[in-house]
């Protein structure tokens, strides 16, 4: 093998600050054509907090080869929780640089490590002994780096040495979790931590789930704030691109999909040539889409005009019609619905109040023979019109304090007296009910009498709120259904929607993977 020191974009033998190192991301496309004589070496991680493991890694896969290039996942991309990355990119690539051993480095803005080998096209890609046992990896992001590997021409391989964690050494020496939220963690361990987690994951994977409930289209118009118009006190805007989102009863069924082998989605729409192209474009293949089309009632769609350097709402407006029923004979989806949960061991029921549950719908929700997961939300569209209160049987119910108040018409109690209230009011059904409380956590209740139990949530920086909510219930209703230890269920609830919190709108779901990375990394 050739040994060359460090390579800089002059050509080799040469050392230059480790500034120097530092490529832009495109500029890993050339480097095997501008370093023919040698070997490439590829590490790849997010390399928070570098230590003794990440030096060894480092030093033992530059023996396969001449250069080592190491890139790490950008900021909005690390999907370890809460709280991480602790450094930012910019630190994170120069602390590597600054090492002897490092030849290039790179920040990659993808999620995996496989953008990465595809524009580097190494020789070897380089993983830890942790990563040997391939079947281990439950997120099977190792199937994917190593496909990428070889459709390169280049060979994974493992080292031997003995590694460390930068989530624990961040829990340990560095902790960002305060007194509540340790004692939380401190449970979750306590009842089987993350073993347990992914146990429960691997069970519910054998649900059949319907998923019933309005499809919303949530339109973000994202465009520059410039000034006051000169004719009239309303801010004047310049449009810049626009993006359509599946969201309501789509959104939930694209989080469940990476979960559950076996979900069914029922709806109706408006048959658009748009939505049309949607459902086929932005919902999961594995889902299979049901739904009544209606031509003369718009699917519902929230348009919101968006500040795009911050993400700040400007502007909505909605197209709706909640009258479908008045104008349609609601029997045939009636029977469908009932039939379709018939088939399945539970049904998610997302009541976002445009219209959906109403008379003869509504009525059947309370004859479904299975295990029912409900969740009713109050809006600025139906305020005052949509309370959980129409809703007689279910399993599982999720709402937020203000959907509780205005049910209720209760302006004062705590959040513990009415989510108290709501269990005793449904206690013949032995019914399970979860509070969400935004940033302060939320409360679950656990049928047949038992203890609530608050969890503070896990969210740190928010991209955007929007689905947070839906997000929580979704996880949340399959934890409920197999029968997850009760801390467990606001804890992964708070989690998994922390991590929706990071993505814009409803422009993708949260995964399995994510959530088994963001967990791992908060228990460690």
């Amino acid at each position: 093998m050739n040994h060359i020191g460090h390579v800089s974009d002059r050509g080799a033998g040469q050392i230059f600050s480790s500034e120097g190192k530092i490529l832009e991301f495109e500029g890993l496309s050339s480097l095997r054509s501008r370093l023919p004589a040698f070997k490439i070496v590829h590490c790849h991680g997010v390399f928070d907090i570098l230590h003794a493991g990440h030096l060894a890694y480092f030093e033992s896969a530059k023996k396969f080869g001449d250069v080592l290039v190491v890139t790490l996942t950008d900021d909005p991309y690390v999907n370890k929780g809460p709280g991480r990355p602790y450094f930012n990119a910019t630190i994170r690539a120069r602390m590597i640089a600054a090492l002897e051993v490092v030849d290039f480095v790179a920040v990659s803005k993808f999620p995996t490590a496989v953008p990465s080998i595809e524009t580097l096209k190494p020789h070897f890609y380089v993983k830890g002994p942790d990563y040997r046992d391939m079947g281990k990896d439950t997120t099977g992001a190792i199937y994917h780096e190593e496909k990428a590997t070889k459709a390169g021409g280049g060979e994974l391989v493992f080292t031997e040495d003995e590694t460390h964690s930068s989530s624990a050494l961040l829990n340990m020496f560095f902790p960002v979790w305060n007194d509540e939220q340790q004692a939380v963690i401190k449970q979750v361990k306590e009842v089987g931590g993350m073993e347990l987690i992914q146990e429960i994951l691997d069970r519910v994977k054998n649900e059949k789930v319907l998923v019933v409930g309005e499809p919303i289209v949530d339109t973000y118009v994202f465009c520059k704030p410039e000034a006051i118009s000169s004719k009239s006190p309303s801010i004047s805007a310049k449009f810049m691109y626009e993006e359509n989102y599946a969201g309501g009863s789509m959104a939930i069924a694209n989080h469940l999909a990476d979960f559950v082998d076996d979900v069914s989605l029922l709806v109706t729409h408006g048959g658009e040539d748009y939505f049309s192209g949607m459902l086929k474009s932005q919902m999961d293949p594995r889902i299979r889409v049901m739904g009544e089309v209606f031509s003369d009632i718009p699917t519902p769609r929230k348009t919101r005009f968006i500040a795009d350097d911050k993400v700040q709402r400007l502007f909505e407006m909605t197209h709706l019609r909640s009258d479908q029923w008045a104008q349609h004979d609601p029997n045939p989806f009636c029977k469908k619905m009932i039939d379709l949960a018939a088939r399945s061991s539970m049904a998610i029921v997302a009541d976002f109040g445009h219209g959906m549950f109403e008379g003869a719908p509504l009525r059947a929700i309370g004859d479904l023979n299975t295990f029912v997961a409900l969740n009713v939300q109050t809006n600025s569209s139906n305020f005052g019109f949509n309370p959980f209160t129409k809703h007689k049987k279910f399993s599982y119910l999720s709402i937020d304090l203000k959907e509780a108040r205005v049910a209720y018409h209760d302006r004062y109690s705590s959040h513990l007296e009415l989510v108290t209230r709501i269990r005793e009011d449904f206690a013949n059904q032995d019914t399970a009910v979860s509070m969400t409380l935004g940033p302060q956590g939320s409360y679950f209740l656990p049928p047949k009498g038992g203890t609530e139990i608050k969890a503070p949530a896990f969210a740190d920086s928010v991209v955007d709120a929007l689905g947070a909510g839906d997000a929580f219930f979704t996880v949340s209703s399959l934890l409920v259904k197999a029968g997850a230890p009760q801390i467990l269920v606001p804890f992964v609830g708070n989690l998994f929607a922390a991590l929706k919190t990071k993505i814009i709108g409803n422009k993708s779901a949260v995964s399995r993977s994510q959530l088994i990375k963001a967990a791992s990394a908060v228990l460690k």
